[in-house]
């Protein structure tokens, strides 16, 4: 359990646990560092495994700078910078992805080893050129005002309606411990970090990820499509698609078991 000062002065939480190849876990919009925890207890026998809180998330700072993309894998990289790490192993659900394009987009592949996508698209919003973003290519630039302008007049009412969009298996009691962690979130960083996922397009940048790459998708994704993941794959230049079976866009924590396997091997894929 430790923290570390960014170069603009934003704390951030980090854990790391293990010894050999390093592997740094990227957690998505709304979540923390111990969605991963069952990763760390599988992988750290083998691994070094380093979780950590994305600024304005979990218990790292939760400021009102730097609340973009790019400030986000800009402390990506000043935490490996901070760990002294290389050929590293970089996993990012959700918009966690998002923030691997990004990193790469501003940095290639410094210091990384092998990419994991973990149910992300490129291109969150789609139009008439683009049907593989958010909500199986229904998502548009107006779906996305509409869901800041909830959010913005009451983040709950947003986030019990997204996770339950996204977690149409789970009843009203089920989803009751799911409310709780997303009222923990800061409004004001959610809102902002909606936007920023929802401004960029990285399908350009795909074919600058040269390193090995899995990419993962759930089988039952409401918001993400097979062929997203399909996309990426003819896009990326030395990747491979690993679907998740009976999992949602949640598969992190439907399927952790599998996840764990999926990282192992991936750390032999060439």
């Amino acid at each position: 359990m430790s923290n570390f000062i960014t170069s603009d002065g934003i704390r951030l939480y980090y854990e790391e646990k293990g010894e050999g190849k390093p592997i740094v876990f990227i957690h998505g919009w709304t979540a923390d560092h111990t969605v991963f925890n069952p990763q760390v207890e599988a992988l750290s026998s083998e691994f070094k495994v380093v979780t950590y809180d994305l600024r304005g998330h979990g218990e790292s700072d939760r400021p009102d700078k730097g609340l973009t993309l790019k400030r986000f894998a800009t402390d990506l990289r000043e935490l490996i910078e901070h760990l002294n790490l290389n050929d590293v192993i970089v996993v990012g659900w959700s918009m966690g992805a998002s923030i691997i394009f990004e990193y790469v987009k501003n940095f290639g592949v410094q210091y990384l080893s092998k990419v994991c996508i973990l149910d992300m698209t490129p291109k969150l919003i789609n139009d008439d050129s683009w049907k593989l973003g958010l909500n199986h290519g229904t998502f548009t630039t107006k779906d996305t005002f509409d869901a800041l302008t909830v959010m913005c007049n009451n983040w709950m009412d947003f986030a019990k309606e997204f996770a339950a969009d996204a977690l149409p298996y789970l009843n009203e009691e089920q989803l009751i411990p799911i409310f709780e962690g997303l009222e923990k979130n800061s409004p004001h960083v959610m809102y902002s970090m909606w936007i920023a996922m929802s401004a960029n397009d990285y399908r350009d940048v795909l074919e600058n990820i040269t390193v090995p790459t899995y990419i993962v998708y759930g089988e039952k994704s409401t918001l993400y499509s097979k062929e997203t993941a399909e996309y990426m794959n003819s896009k990326i230049p030395n990747s491979k698609v690993v679907p998740f079976e009976n999992c949602t866009h949640f598969l992190v924590i439907e399927n952790p078991e599998k996840l764990s396997k999926v990282v192992k091997e991936l750390s032999t894929f060439n």
